[in-house]
């Protein structure tokens, strides 16, 4: 590709005459690798550091340039134009031999390598205005030097001319801080190669002891604290279920606003957690139930808002008078389909139809053949009596017969019988079909064509249609025309409190375990007898609701009510590890709390004995997981750029191309940024505005889980502790001495000194993300990027942390210390949320 504008020619003739008059080095650079950095390259005056000092020995040399942003660094070693670099020009991949270096090209670049190299830098840049020379410095996966290949521009009008797009794609500014060079040169992005997070280490050791008690009550939990109790009566419906919605503006521990996403439904919406839009609802369910108008109703929510639980407190309880069965008169039918019981290989259609027809033949007026099947099939067999059937001569039996084998197959067809059945019986009586969990399907295309399909049967059979959906999924496919062509009814069910619904959960598992009796082994091997297990239930109740675990739990929950009872598992079965003392401690008190550390830890961990990111309900923010150091801490970066905005009055959202100017100005391409948007959405740190696919075109809210990440949770132990086992640690020297301590803190039998040592890891691992995070801090202060980009997250938590630190150890002296009085462990039984047993790791 051939690009020539007035400032390459002018570049071009100025390298000409530099040649001819054979110019020094100075002249050089100013008068050509000057511009190309700037004016053909895109290099901005604040990424060029030109002449840096380079001292070894005593003796000070400088590096000619060196380019450098957060995420990408090169240095340039500038040559005279008049530099003998004559090497005859070859392919333009070279490998960096013995032989190719022994020569004045050769020589420049081994200069520019070990300037690259005392900086700690990857990359270098050897050139005499003319020939360029790019290639890796240093390598970090275990390929020499001399194994290592350099691409080589052998002329200006190569470069600038005949080859300009390759030359700007490798070396501009854009293209660098996009991954160009290591993609080029390397063949990957990546610069961390080695398994460098203790989690792998460490976690064949690890062990985690359950709760002794919990399968006194498991049966219970499991059906009170379920994500589907579509199996609940009525009664127990009544007893869990929260109308009252979640309305947190303001939280003033974080100090950040908890904005409110954009509408997803233009026009008139009901929110049925109101009492006056639930009347008006209701009111048009009983119209439709009555067969007076066909309803279609579109059920929208945020994942884990409470959308199916809506739907069977409403069919069980609010209109439980409506479905009564009646055999003696119609009565509106009730299918409710859950994609979730939907197996993987089958399609959207024969799944609603299967489900219908299994519906039809529970139901006795259905499949009737009598008082439905006859008349649905009416005048197929009055045409066949009276045609194909008539030469038979009136023989009953043979008539009979053939008629059964035209139902039959239709039958068998599943598809003709449904339709035939549901036509007639739609004459007469209403049928709602409830369609929910579409979004369990992950493939985009399905989904739509699931919903396509719904409206279509629907449609077809005179069915009132209740279809529930994310938001996101109908953002997706709302324009699609089969939803434009259905006149719905926009239903907005809005999450509920999440401390209500536990404490209505807690209150349905009490009501199901009073007067059960049983026994459980204690810690100390002694087998006790529970004479009535909702004693247990009060006990565990008391450590979380209106408790800082109740707290958390919302807070970590992002207003998702399946994901809230989930983590109230986790923590009811794995999370109370020593209850025999609590529980008797409790009779006779009347109180107990739980260390809020042990239950959170329950929560973060979830099923795993170590932390991991990919099976915590909670994300990590000091890992982009990107495999690249200095973009390692770009979750965090971003996440406090966009808290901070959040605290600002009148704050509504943060444009992602905002987002993604300003960190193209430190030095972060628009894929990176675009990367971990997805990835702070992916774990709910952040929202898109419109309930969309985040990218660089979104606008974004933090949630609150996202504030207490950056006001709160960076300073918290457990968290800390339990991050950094699933943390990518590239410094080397932090690297060995993290694993030295967890050897140690493994070793240890003093729980007081492996506190100490676990406190000192927690340090260690602190101190080595602040250092991790400075350099993008430094680079936005110094480019003039807007205050929200310029503070330190970790710098604001540090006094915080060190409080932290003071408490941890306080506690631990507490109980730990030789001084501790060990009155049959009072200790331990009256913990607090500022006395905690540490004992765990």
């Amino acid at each position: 590709m051939t690009t020539t504008t007035n400032a390459t020619r002018e570049i071009l003739r100025a390298y000409r005459a530099i040649r001819l008059s054979e110019a020094n080095e100075a002249s050089t650079r100013l008068k050509v690798i000057d511009r190309v950095l700037r004016e053909v390259l895109g290099w901005l005056d604040e990424d060029i550091s030109p002449e840096e000092h380079v001292t070894e020995d005593g003796a000070t040399t400088y590096a000619d340039y060196i380019l450098k942003t957060a995420n990408a660094a090169i240095v340039v070693e500038a040559k005279k134009g008049a530099a003998s670099f004559e090497v005859p020009p070859g392919n333009r991949r070279v490998k960096l031999s013995n032989a190719f270096l022994q020569s004045e090209l050769g020589e420049a670049i081994i200069q520019a390598r070990d300037y690259a190299r005392k900086f700690s830098i990857d990359f270098a840049v050897a050139t005499n205005g003319g020939t360029w020379a790019i290639f890796p410095a240093q390598r970090h996966d275990q390929i020499k030097f001399h194994e290592s290949t350099a691409l080589i521009f052998w002329s200006l009008d190569d470069a600038l001319d005949s080859s300009y797009q390759e030359f700007h794609d490798l070396l501009s500014r854009d293209s660098v801080i996009s991954g160009s060079l290591e993609n080029s040169l390397l063949g990957r992005s990546e610069n961390q190669v080695e398994n460098r997070k203790l989690g792998s280490y460490f976690l064949s050791n690890a062990t985690r002891l359950g709760n002794p008690v919990f399968h006194l009550i498991e049966d219970e939990v499991m059906t009170a604290f379920s994500d589907s109790i579509v199996d609940l009566d009525g009664e127990s419906f009544e007893r869990c279920y929260v109308a009252a919605p979640e309305s947190i503006k303001f939280d003033h521990k974080i100090r950040m606003h908890v904005s409110r996403r954009d509408a997803i439904v233009g026009g008139h919406v009901l929110r049925p957690m109101k009492d006056r839009d639930a009347g008006e609802l209701y009111a048009k369910v009983r119209s439709a139930a009555a067969n007076k108008k066909p309803l279609a109703i579109l059920l929208l929510g945020t994942v884990g808002s409470g959308k199916t639980t809506f739907l069977h407190y409403m069919r069980k309880v609010r209109m439980k008078e409506v479905f009564t069965c009646d055999t003696q008169n119609p009565y509106p039918h009730w299918l409710h389909l859950d994609f979730l019981t939907n197996p993987s290989n089958v399609s959207a259609s024969d799944f609603i139809y299967r489900s219908l027809i299994d519906y039809i033949n529970r139901d006795e007026f259905l499949s009737s053949f009598e008082r439905c099947v006859k008349h649905a099939y009416g005048d197929d067999i009055r045409a066949l009596r009276a045609g194909p059937l008539f030469a038979l001569g009136g023989a009953e039996e043979k008539i009979n017969e053939r008629i059964a084998d035209l139902i039959f197959k239709d039958y068998q067809a599943v598809q003709p019988y449904v339709d035939r059945i549901l036509r007639y019986a739609t004459k007469n009586i209403t049928f709602f079909l409830a369609i929910d969990n579409v979004d369990q399907i992950e493939d985009e295309s399905a989904q739509s064509a699931l919903v396509t399909e719904a409206l279509t049967i629907g449609r077809k059979l005179s069915l009132n249609l209740v279809l529930c959906l994310r938001q996101s999924t109908f953002a997706k496919h709302r324009n699609s025309p089969s939803i434009d062509a259905f006149d719905f009814e926009a239903v907005q069910i809005d999450p509920p409190r999440i401390a209500s619904v536990l404490s209505k959960r807690f209150g349905l598992v009490k009501y199901l375990t009073e007067g059960k009796k049983g026994e459980f082994v204690a810690e100390n091997g002694a087998r006790i007898r529970v004479d009535n297990a909702s004693q247990i239930v009060n006990l565990l109740q008391g450590s979380v609701l209106g408790t800082e675990i109740g707290s958390r739990i919302e807070v970590l929950a992002t207003e998702d009510i399946r994901l809230a009872l989930r983590m109230t598992r986790e923590f009811l079965e794995r999370g109370y590890t020593n209850p025999g003392r609590a529980i008797e401690y409790h009779r006779r008190t009347g109180r107990y709390v739980l260390p809020r550390h042990e239950a959170f830890r329950a929560i973060m961990l979830g099923t795993r004995t170590v932390y991991s990111e990919d099976f915590s309900p909670i994300g990590n923010p000091f890992d982009a997981r990107i495999s690249i150091t200095q973009a390692q801490p770009l979750r965090l970066f971003i996440l406090a750029a966009a808290v901070a905005y959040a605290s600002e009055n009148g704050f509504r959202f943060i444009d992602g191309s905002i987002i993604g100017e300003n960190m193209r100005k430190i030095g972060f391409g628009d894929g990176f940024t675009a990367r971990i948007l997805e990835d702070l959405c992916k774990h709910r740190f952040l929202f898109t505005a419109n309930h969309g696919v985040p990218s660089i075109a979104s606008s974004f809210v933090p949630s609150r889980l996202g504030g207490y990440v950056v006001r709160d949770l960076l300073a918290n132990f457990t968290f800390l502790e339990n991050t950094l086992f699933d943390t990518y640690i590239a410094d080397s020297k932090v690297w060995q001495e993290l694993r030295n301590l967890s050897h140690d803190i493994e070793a240890e039998r003093n729980t007081l000194h492996r506190i100490r040592l676990r406190v000192q890891r927690v340090r260690l691992f602190y101190n080595y993300m602040h250092t991790s995070v400075a350099p993008l801090i430094v680079e936005s202060q110094k480019r003039g990027l807007p205050s929200q980009w310029c503070t330190d997250p970790m710098a604001e938590r540090r006094s915080d942390f060190r409080r932290e630190l003071s408490r941890v150890l306080t506690s631990a002296r507490k109980n730990y210390g030789t001084a501790a009085k060990r009155v049959s462990g009072v200790a331990s039984l009256t913990a607090s949320s500022e006395d905690e047993d540490l004992s765990n790791v």
